[in-house]
């Protein structure tokens, strides 16, 4: 099974196709023109379906990141 950094990128990466591989575990939501609102959502969806977590709405302010999304993950996936 992939581990977690291979998995969210992937997950990234279907949402945010133009990032590189490289670009993808420094990507914030104020550095990549094409996150918007939409991309937020979509990534959310698959990063939830990804990981079989459902992430609390209340949370989202606070994933703006790669990086956030992955200590999320580290705190709550199973």
């Amino acid at each position: 099974m992939p581990d977690l950094d291979t998995r969210l990128t992937r997950c990234f990466r279907a949402v945010f196709p133009a990032l590189t591989d490289e670009a993808i575990p420094r990507a914030q939501r104020d550095g990549v023109a094409a996150w918007d609102s939409l991309a937020s959502v979509m990534l959310v969806r698959v990063i939830e379906e990804e990981f079989g977590v459902t992430i609390d709405f209340l949370d989202l302010e606070d994933l703006q990141g790669f990086q956030a999304m992955r200590q999320y993950l580290l705190a709550h996936a199973a």
